[in-house]
Formats: structure tokens, sequence, C-alpha cells
């Protein structure tokens, strides 16, 4: 079951099978049934998650008490609060399961830490997973501040063909920060096109 992982890993970065051999026997599997909570607001971050089958959303409660959703988690990839992770501070966000979804745990950051220090192999693979995490944080900020809805809908699109299939229109419009009847309207319009 970890072969998934592996292949993930090596897609990332190539990883000896030294270094395989380090972190193997550290990782384990959890399930999530639907609406199980991977982290919750408060809760500081103390492991990475890799998707095996399944879907998280990664959300905050405004003010007003309504649910706005920043990024969403899928299949083969991983999942977690990167910064409260990094930083060790507690989370301001929910990551929830969407679907009945299985996740390999990574071990908890201070044996990271350490695994670091005898493994440049697996270093590189976290200073990877950080510049990438950067880049998705960046490139939603520049959606939001240089794009229309409509972009941001077909963005979604272009990355996720499927997620219609996965994820409540509520949920969509929430991420996309428009409501759902303009979310609507802009999906009318385009599959007149």
């Amino acid at each position: 079951m970890y072969s998934i992982l592996k292949h993930a890993f090596n897609s990332i970065s190539p990883i000896t099978e030294d270094d395989w051999l380090l972190i193997e026997p550290l990782l384990k599997i959890k399930e999530y049934p639907k609406n199980d909570y991977y982290l919750t607001a408060g809760q500081t971050e103390e492991q990475i998650g890799f998707i095996i089958k399944g879907s998280f959303k990664w959300y905050y409660i405004n003010k007003k008490g309504e649910e706005v959703n920043f990024h969403f988690f899928f299949n083969n990839n991983f999942v977690v609060d990167y910064n409260s992770f990094i930083s060790s501070v507690p989370s301001s966000m929910n990551i929830q399961a969407m679907e009945n979804s299985t996740v390999i745990h990574l071990p908890k950051r201070s044996k990271i830490l350490e695994l670091y220090s005898q493994s440049h192999t697996l270093e590189r693979f976290g200073r990877i997973i950080a510049e990438t995490v950067y880049i998705e944080g960046s490139l939603r900020m520049q959606n939001f501040l240089f794009l229309n809805a409509e972009e941001r809908y077909r963005n979604l699109l272009k990355k996720h063909p499927d997620i219609f299939q996965r994820v409540s229109l509520a949920n969509i419009s929430s991420y996309l920060g428009i409501q759902a009847p303009s979310l609507s309207r802009i999906r009318k319009r385009i599959s007149k096109q």
C-alpha cells in the first residue's frame, strides 16, 4: 500500500532505497469517514498526510459564521496545514474529509526534522514540498487579485476537470469567492459557448 507514496516521493525528488527504508517503518495508515476532521482550528499540525483515496476541504469560518474554502486536497496529493506544521503554531483553519478517505501519515514533525539531518534526499524532498506549497498559495492569491470570477472558474476546471463530481457547488462557489447563483450563471454561460 505504501508503494503509491514511494512513487509520489520519486516523482517529486528521487529517493534512494536506503532513504525509503528510513521512513517506511514510521508510516501509518488512517481512515477518515466523510465529514471527519483531519485537523481542526486551534490544533497544531504535527504530520503530513498523503491521500491514497478520498478528498478533503481546507476552510475557515468567517466573522459572519460562513464557511470559506481555501483549498481542496484529492487522491495522490499531500494534505497538511503547512504553515502550522512548519511554525508549530495552532492552525486557524479546518481540514475535513469530503468523502470516505484513506491517508498515509508521515512521521511527526520532530521525527521528520531528525530524518532531514540523516538524509540529504529527504531534506531536499521537504524543501521541494515547501516550495510547492508556497507557489500554490501565491497563485491562489494572484488569482483573486488579477482574475475575475469566470477566469477563476475556468482555471479550476482546467486543473480539476472532474471537480463537480466530487465537490458540492456550495464548496466550489466559496472557494471561487462568488455566490452560488453567480456560479450557476457562469456555468450556464460557458456551457452555451
